[in-house]
């Protein structure tokens, strides 16, 4: 029985680019403004995956700050992100290799991310990768985040391509459970922010880098036309 692929859609945050060190900067931005220590990158990495009210409320947590403080610590750091969106963020390896050669293949690409999707398409087009997506599908009122599989069929839908037929490309949990809840074919890419034992993910692919998923989209797919 012949696969194919029809679509790739990309989670950003360890997936596409290292942001963690922007996203770290608005956070401690903001802890500050509250009164509360920064914290190290390291840690901060180890929140990421789950948009920005989540990773302030689990920050306050580690700096044993109450809870109550969540809503304005949020939105300032929803203010710092789009002020500080792209001062250290850097392509993750392989990334602009991968994507030119799904472009040369002509596989349609977007984007499914739980960061704000002001923030993500600034982010996107500052780093020079606007032109390999149609469109690119963020945290908005709207919407219920990832793992929840609509905002990945919204990235789908935009592209024209099948659910079953759609790769979900992720690093992280989140975008395993994403791929997985949606039905699509889901890849996660090692060296993101991912917080569980990689061979829990249960994935279709798991990859050592982003090189790999042009051999695999050649030698395990057909692509359609």
């Amino acid at each position: 029985m012949s696969n194919k692929i029809t679509g790739c859609v990309f989670d950003l945050d360890g997936t596409l680019a290292d942001t963690a060190p922007d996203i770290a900067l608005a956070l401690n931005k903001s802890l500050n403004d509250a009164g509360y220590r920064q914290l190290p990158l390291e840690s901060v990495k180890r929140m990421i995956g789950n948009g920005i009210p989540v990773l302030v409320r689990r920050a306050l947590f580690h700096v044993e700050a109450p809870d109550n403080l969540a809503p304005d610590v949020i939105t300032s750091m929803l203010s710092y992100s789009r002020k500080y969106y792209c001062e250290k963020s850097s392509l993750m390896p392989g990334v602009e290799n991968c994507l030119e050669g799904l472009k040369k293949r002509a596989i349609p690409m977007s984007v499914c991310t739980n960061k704000d999707e002001t923030v993500a398409q600034m982010v996107v087009s500052a780093l020079g990768l606007n032109t390999y997506f149609n469109t690119i599908v963020g945290s908005r009122p709207d919407l219920v985040k990832k793992p929840d599989p609509s905002m990945l069929q919204i990235a789908a839908e935009a592209i024209n391509s099948p659910i079953e037929t759609t790769m979900m490309i992720g690093d992280s949990e989140v975008d395993a459970a994403t791929g997985i809840a949606a039905s699509s074919i889901s890849v996660i890419v090692r060296g993101g922010y991912c917080h569980k034992p990689y061979q829990e993910l249960n994935v279709t692919h798991l990859l050592y880098s982003m090189e790999e998923l042009l051999d695999i989209i050649d030698n395990q797919y057909l692509i359609s036309g």
